[in-house]
């Protein structure tokens, strides 16, 4: 399936200039030239890959990379940053200041695109690889058990819906009995302690009563 990259850029004529570049590689390409198009378009299609032009928005360049990405679950991230800036933070995973020429920018898709096809799920501040079972968590590595990483790769492939026991036993041990669900607690006070800054009242992990759980997405106003 091909890449689904989203463009953020102001400038009509850089847009021209880089759009055809990344298609030619076979590249699915939408632009957004305002920090509203660029929301609207997340929520539309669920873009892999955003590259964000901070140097075409001016003096509020960073403000509209910081509103976007943080409302846009801090999906993997190219920033074009202004002449003699080197990062933003650490919070993208490259940055390109100019001058700079299309090959350049494709090499850096190209790096980054290889890292997504790791099977890693973001949301938020939270990283899983499934493949390894770690959990990265503001930065922090987490080694988790195997259920366990079962466990999150379910809740986080399936965020903000209510999830029925009998449906997460299903999946994640693959059973049809469910006369005893003991095992599931354990795990998700287990998972609790690994995802939430107070296990003892979760955030992030929900107790649904009388069903079963919810991953509720962690947010900007959710973690102050």
């Amino acid at each position: 399936m091909s890449l689904r990259i989203l463009l953020v850029e102001k400038d009509v004529s850089t847009a021209d200039l880089l759009v055809p570049s990344l298609e030619r590689k076979g590249y699915h390409v939408a632009t957004a030239r305002t920090q509203r198009q660029a929301l609207s378009r997340i929520r539309a299609s669920r873009p892999d890959l955003l590259v964000l032009d901070v140097a075409s928005f001016g003096s509020n360049g960073y403000k509209v990379a910081e509103s976007v990405r943080s409302r846009s679950d801090y999906m993997p991230t190219i920033l074009l940053l202004p002449e003699g800036h080197t990062s933003a933070g650490g919070s993208a995973e490259a940055f390109m200041t100019p001058p700079f020429t299309s090959r350049k920018l494709l090499y850096r898709v190209k790096k980054v695109s290889e890292h997504l096809t790791r099977r890693e799920m973001r949301i938020a501040h939270l990283t899983l690889d499934p493949d390894t079972k770690t959990l990265l968590k503001k930065g922090e590595e987490v080694k988790l058990r195997p259920k366990e990483a079962a466990l999150l790769a379910f809740f986080m492939s399936n965020p903000g819906k209510v999830l029925s026991r009998q449906e997460i036993m299903r999946e994640v041990w693959e059973t049809e009995y469910f006369g005893d669900t003991r095992t599931l607690s354990v795990h998700v006070r287990w998972l609790r302690e690994k995802v939430e800054e107070n296990p003892d009242k979760p955030r992030i992990l929900r107790t649904v009563r009388g069903v079963g759980y919810r991953f509720e997405v962690p947010g900007p106003e959710r973690d102050r």
